[in-house]
């Protein structure tokens, strides 16, 4: 089986998130994909990061209903910083019969040779990464070219992150067009993101 991965720290999930799923899912590169929320990023600095358990059920009520999209706990569980090759090789010895692919934006795939033992992912898994606009496109396929066992999308633009979510919030203006309405509601709720 063909599954990818699209890991992040998701704080919290947006509709650019969900657009990206549905773009590669309509590929038909992958028979499955695992959304897995960071317990611990290595590379970002997250002082308004909350807590996974709440960051993993906005990710279930984002993708309520997706055919082929399933939200993992997989990192949440884990002690310490997620490091993609842990996961990684965790996942090769517990499913040693499917092939991974590692699905992420234009800026992931850039700095990818940044990233601890890239080598060892590279060399066990597949790359696929989403370019959102032509200029973007054309640098991505350059590193692809340069990295190997690399896949470049042409996705269409959908302009949403993480830190306009928590900006909006925090000035109380509406989350229209930036989360699924489910979450928006799940953020009033649980009143996340306000300081």
């Amino acid at each position: 089986m063909q599954i990818g991965i699209y890991g992040g720290t998701f704080n919290p999930v947006h509709l650019g998130h969900v657009h990206l799923l549905r773009e590669v899912l309509q590929t038909g590169l992958l028979d499955r994909i695992l959304v897995m929320p960071d317990r611990t990023p290595p590379h970002k600095q997250a002082p308004d990061l909350i807590d996974g358990e709440k960051r993993f059920e906005m990710l279930q009520l984002a993708t309520k209903g997706m055919e082929g999209v399933e939200v993992s706990d997989f990192e949440l569980r884990r002690e310490g910083k997620s490091y993609t090759y842990m996961t990684l090789r965790l996942l090769r010895e517990l499913h040693p019969d499917d092939q991974f692919s590692l699905i992420m934006g234009a800026d992931m795939l850039l700095s990818f040779r940044e990233w601890r033992n890239w080598e060892e992912i590279l060399a066990h898994t597949r790359l696929v990464a989403a370019a959102r606009d032509a200029g973007e496109y054309d640098r991505l396929e350059e590193a692809a070219r340069s990295l190997g066992h690399t896949d470049v999308l042409k996705i269409t633009p959908f302009p949403a992150s993480s830190t306009q979510v928590r900006e909006a919030v925090r000035e109380g203006r509406p989350l229209d067009g930036l989360v699924p309405e489910a979450v928006a509601r799940y953020i009033r709720k649980n009143r996340l993101y306000r300081q």
